[in-house]
C-alpha cells in the first residue's frame, strides 16, 4: 500500500497574534504545529502499513521553514515527505499544486488520507477538491476504516445527522478522517533520531498562487462594555436608559 498523507502546518493554539505594520502574521512570535485533524489521518495511514506494509509519504503546501514540523509528523512513522514550497492560502491553489506535485512524483498511489479540516480556518475544501482534479471518490469525516486489498476496496463509516453510515468505495480514493478514528500516538526518542535521517523533499513550484489569496490581516476592535441597569422597576429602568442616552447624546 502507498499512502499518501496530506498535511497542513497550522499555528499552534496557545499564543497571541501579533501584526505586522503591513497587516501580516509575525512569525518570530508564533509556534507551529501539525493541524490536529491530520494527525488523525496520519496515525490511521501507519497504522495501515504496520497491518499490510507498503509505504506513507507526507504531502503538504507551506513555508519552506515547515521541514521542521514535517520532522515531527516523520517521527510518527511517515517514511518522506514532499513540501511544495508556496505562499498561496486559498483553497484553490494549494489543491491545484498538490494535485500537479501528486501525479509528477507519485502518481501510484493506493489511498489519500487527510484529516476532513483544519483549525486555522475551517474551510474543510481541500479532500474534495483533489478528490475532483485526481477523478477519485470522496468519503469524508470518515470514523472507521476496513480496507479489503484483494478486491482492491474500503469500508468506511462516519456519522451523518444522528445516522451512521456505511460506505464501500474501490481504491485508490480520498478520504478525509474526523475525530475519533484513533488516538495519535507521541514519537518516541528513537523515531524521532530516525526521522532526521528521513527524506524531505522540497519542491519549488513554478507558479506560487493563481487565485485570489489573504492580502492582510487587521484585529477586530475591542466591543465597549454593556451598561447595566440593575432595577427591578421598569418605569425606572426606561427612565435611567432614557437618562443615559442623552447623557451620551445619542437622544
Amino acid at each position: 500500500m502507498k499512502i499518501l498523507v496530506l498535511l497542513k502546518e497550522t499555528f499552534a493554539t496557545d499564543f497571541k497574534v501579533v501584526l505586522t505594520p503591513a497587516g501580516k502574521i509575525d512569525d518570530t512570535q508564533v509556534s507551529y504545529i501539525v493541524n490536529p485533524y491530520d494527525e488523525y489521518a496520519l496515525e490511521e495511514a501507519v497504522k495501515i502499513k504496520e497491518d499490510m506494509g507498503g509505504e506513507v509519504i507526507l504531502y503538504t503546501v507551506g513555508r519552506k521553514d515547515g521541514a521542521a514540523t514535517l520532522k515531527n509528523a516523520l517521527a510518527m512513522g511517515a517514511d518522506r515527505a514532499m513540501l511544495i514550497t508556496a505562499g498561496a492560502k486559498d483553497s484553490q491553489t494549494v489543491t491545484e499544486l498538490l494535485a500537479e506535485t501528486i501525479k509528477q512524483k507519485d502518481p501510484d498511489f493506493d489511498l489519500i488520507l487527510a484529516g476532513w479540516i483544519a483549525i486555522d480556518d475551517n474551510n474543510a475544501q481541500v479532500p474534495g477538491r483533489l478528490s475532483t482534479l485526481l477523478g477519485l471518490p470522496l468519503v469524508n469525516v470518515v470514523t472507521k476504516l476496513n480496507i479489503n486489498i484483494k478486491q482492491r476496496k474500503i469500508l468506511c463509516e462516519r456519522e451523518a445527522d444522528g445516522v451512521q453510515e456505511i460506505v464501500e468505495v474501490e481504491l485508490p480514493a480520498v478520504i478525509a478522517v474526523q475525530k475519533g478514528i484513533n488516538v495519535p500516538r507521541y514519537p518516541t526518542v528513537q523515531n524521532i533520531l530516525q526521522a532526521r535521517k528521513k527524506k524531505i523533499q522540497i519542491i519549488f513550484p513554478e507558479v506560487e498562487n493563481k487565485h485570489d489569496s489573504v492580502i492582510t490581516y487587521q484585529i477586530p476592535r475591542k466591543r465597549k462594555a454593556a451598561l447595566l441597569f440593575d432595577n427591578s422597576d421598569p418605569q425606572q429602568a426606561v427612565f435611567q436608559l432614557v437618562q443615559k442616552l442623552q447623557e451620551d447624546k445619542v437622544l
